[in-house]
């Protein structure tokens, strides 16, 4: 397509398309010029939109053309009490996340290529100890069960809460408003709190089959 043909598509979109799409052109430049040299890594192609609070870049590794929209946390704990944890966040190739998304890592976060996320998702690989009744919950120890794992081309519907020793396989559909406290397989839907297992792909007669 001819730039004249591109501007005269931009010209034609209302003042809100132009200023979504202004505003990505400007999140790109911003992040190559003042972020990309703050991460661990930062893919060609991706962009930060104004995001509400970044913490331990180094850790953080965003693979290429990664779409982040505004108010996201990207937040690996560096030292929680007397613990240190450097947690790890990676993010594969071609993924959307929508506003206001958090992702906070003690230990590791990793989300597969081209995942999508809808607006105010939280993943999150840890919970705060509660055992000894004596201690408040800011000062308790961190209870981290394992890594969080998104499989690639899953999509992560809106409010959706993701737990510690989550590990959700590849091409996974999380509905709205769920809470997914245990691991789910490839080629699934799953939804409601806590999450539970609605369909699944059947690889022999290529259709969505209900669980028995």
């Amino acid at each position: 397509m001819s730039s004249l043909r591109k501007l005269a598509r931009f010209l034609a979109k209302s003042r809100f398309e132009q200023t979504y799409i202004l505003a990505g052109l400007f999140a790109r430049l911003k992040s190559i010029v003042f972020y990309k040299a703050q991460f661990g890594s930062f893919g060609a192609g991706s962009w930060l939109k104004h995001p509400r609070q970044i913490i331990s870049p180094r850790n953080i590794r965003i693979g290429r053309n990664v779409r982040i929209e505004g108010d996201a946390i990207l937040y690996s704990v560096g030292k929680y009490g007397a613990t240190i944890y450097n947690g790890q966040v990676t993010l594969g190739d071609g993924i959307y996340m929508n506003h206001s998304c958090n992702i906070t890592c003690a230990v590791e976060v990793r989300v597969g290529d081209e995942v999508a996320f809808g607006p105010n998702v939280f993943v999150c690989d840890f919970d705060h100890g509660y055992h000894d009744p004596s201690v408040g919950m800011i000062n308790s120890p961190l209870a981290v069960k394992g890594p969080v794992i998104i499989g690639a081309r899953s999509w992560i519907g809106a409010n959706v809460y993701i737990g510690s020793g989550v590990v959700l396989g590849e091409h996974c559909t999380v509905a709205a408003n769920s809470v997914v406290t245990k691991s789910f397989p490839a080629n699934c839907i799953i939804a409601g709190v806590p999450a539970k297992l609605i369909k699944i792909f059947d690889s022999t007669t290529q259709t969505w089959q209900r669980p028995l």
